[in-house]
């Protein structure tokens, strides 16, 4: 089986391993990352979706987290496509298809494993007819900026760097249903200085190697942020997050994406992932028109 972000295989080895206690054991921190890392780079060589965006300032009450005004909703639609020798790297378009207000507007992502290579972001505003460069992880405080007015950052978005932190085992525990590893991140030196984040603890599924949940810290050592990915399903033999949320904790905002269709797998076009799919209608709506009909 093979699974997602929602997303981004395990082999027949990892299982072998993993059933082995003495050598389940033996996994260390960084081996836990390194895998589940793996898992995520190697889930698909393609992949289709549409998602929905939701995002409000939310009232703790009655039991839950209720929106205290009508949430922003966004619906996108993306297309992604590993690249390189060893395709670990990947090309990403993210085409917004609702508000009507909003149409056209698009952001173009190559993202890059080796942590020594910056990613690149760029972002197309129709009203300004032009397509600009996005500081992903920039300055130390912007995290590339909100993905689409969201509480996600773009580098929220992107696979982290595994090279980029250092990791500490915390315990073990059981989360949805599922046990899995805690594990600390720690931003390096040179990471450091492009996030405003601290560290982050991760909730490690022990059998799919998909992170369940996120704790981030601001550099204060302040929860910062909660980020929960739940309801996987199985698509194309991808695992992939039904619904991703991110709570901010100091605001008492709250984003949910919920992944409405998915194709993985199928044969995608390497001119889907060019500046001229920000920039022409016609020419990306006929290569989508066609991905769509492998929707589920």
């Amino acid at each position: 089986m093979k699974s997602a972000f929602g997303a981004r295989a395990r082999t027949a080895a990892m299982g072998a391993l993993l059933a082995m206690p003495g050598m389940l054991y033996a996994m260390t921190a960084t081996d836990i990352m390194k895998s589940s890392d793996d898992v995520y780079r190697k889930a698909f060589t393609t992949a289709v979706i549409k998602v929905k965006l939701s995002t409000c300032r939310y009232v703790i009450g009655n039991g839950g987290t209720n929106c205290k005004e009508q949430p922003r909703v966004t619906v996108l639609e993306v297309g992604e496509k590993k690249w390189g020798s060893d395709k670990k790297d990947s090309r990403a378009i993210s085409l917004v298809l609702q508000p009507v207000t909003d149409k056209g507007i698009g952001m173009l992502t190559y993202e890059y494993a080796d942590s020594d290579r910056e990613n690149d972001v760029l972002l197309y505003l129709p009203a300004l007819e032009k397509v600009r460069r996005v500081v992903s992880g920039g300055d130390g405080n912007e995290d590339g900026g909100s993905f689409f007015g969201t509480e996600f950052f773009v580098d929220d978005t992107q696979l982290k760097k595994v090279d980029d932190y250092t990791y500490t085992m915390v315990g073990e525990d059981v989360q949805d249903g599922r046990p899995v590893w805690i594990v600390e991140s720690t931003p390096t030196e040179k990471r450091a200085h492009k996030t405003q984040y601290g560290k982050s603890r991760l909730w490690v599924d022990k059998e799919r190697k998909l992170i369940l949940r996120e704790d981030i810290y601001n550099r204060a050592g302040k929860l910062y942020r909660q980020r929960l990915n739940k309801a996987f399903a199985l698509i194309d033999n991808v695992w992939i997050a039904r619904e991703q949320t991110m709570n901010n904790l100091s605001t008492n905002r709250i984003t949910v994406i919920q992944n409405l269709s998915a194709a993985y797998n199928k044969e995608v076009p390497d001119e889907l992932m060019t500046e001229r799919s920000l920039t022409d209608f016609t020419f990306k709506e006929k290569i989508l028109a066609t991905l769509r009909s492998h929707y589920k």
